[in-house]
């Protein structure tokens, strides 16, 4: 555990009673899979990640943003040894203790009430890190914080890997560049978020920008890939939503239409 003696934290910039059990069960990704299933299922970016990072049987796994507690069951499933999840919202506490008792893993995973930027664990304590579309959500300083706690924590040569979505260059460049140009765009919203991320998404990230911070948290062979979704909900007219289709399909354009951004590291 930490010292007694650790500074004390401001308040966090988003604060965490924003996020309600309706946004857990109704909004954030991966709902469908969990609320459908009464939590025995999840949706697939939880294990790709795992795979990425590659999990391996004896292994203690940290989930940083656990939310629901879903990749605590999974990776406890691919043979972690123990598998813990920090949650700053409340609201999420009971859901992931749901998960927790649907897997049947009581005693080997644990759900705690803690911050990323001031993680209640020791030293060189953990093998994997886990912060799935957390980043997103964590003001500069906060996220450099948070990276800096998840490296303290990590075992020499343990691994972090992250999810972010939205990408933000498909906002900033893309839709920029679409509503100039398409007929009729300049009647598009000038920002096309929705009221959950503007309330909620204080520090999205592009590959060059995730890179940084991980390297300047001290992380080594920090590899920032673009992933596979093109997401075009917000996208005005549908013609257009297939340029984000057109530019995923090039080595030079993909980051212009992929929605989501993976990255691993280690310590």
């Amino acid at each position: 555990m930490k010292e007694n003696g650790a500074a004390e934290l401001a308040p966090p910039v988003v604060p965490a009673d924003v996020y309600t059990e309706e946004y857990y069960t109704g909004c954030c990704a991966g709902h469908e899979e969990w609320v459908r299933s009464g939590g025995a299922l999840a949706a697939g970016v939880y294990a790709h990640c795992l795979a990425l990072a590659g999990v391996a049987k004896g292994d203690v796994v940290l989930d940083v943003g656990t939310g629901r507690g879903e990749l605590l069951a999974i990776a406890i499933e691919r043979g972690a040894a123990r598998a813990i999840g920090i949650e700053y919202a409340a609201a999420a506490i009971p859901l992931a203790l749901q998960t927790v008792v649907r897997h049947s893993i009581a005693g080997r995973a644990d759900v705690v009430l803690g911050d990323a930027r001031q993680l209640p664990l020791a030293d060189a304590s953990v093998d994997l890190v886990a912060m799935l579309d957390v980043v997103e959500h964590l003001a500069p300083d906060e996220l450099a914080l948070s990276f800096r706690e998840a490296h303290r924590v990590l075992r020499r040569g343990g691994r972090i890997v992250v999810h972010t979505m939205p990408n933000v260059e498909i906002y900033s460049i893309t839709y920029r560049v679409l509503r100039r140009i398409w007929p009729g765009g300049r009647r598009w919203p000038a920002d096309p978020r929705n009221d959950m991320e503007r309330l909620m998404h204080v520090n999205e990230q592009s590959q060059r920008s995730l890179q940084r911070a991980l390297d300047a948290a001290g992380f080594h062979n920090v590899d920032v890939e673009l992933g596979h979704w093109i997401y075009t909900d917000f996208v005005p007219a549908e013609p257009a939503r297939k340029v984000y289709a057109w530019l995923a399909r090039f080595g030079r354009t993909r980051r212009f239409g992929i929605g989501n951004l993976l990255a691993t590291a280690n310590r």
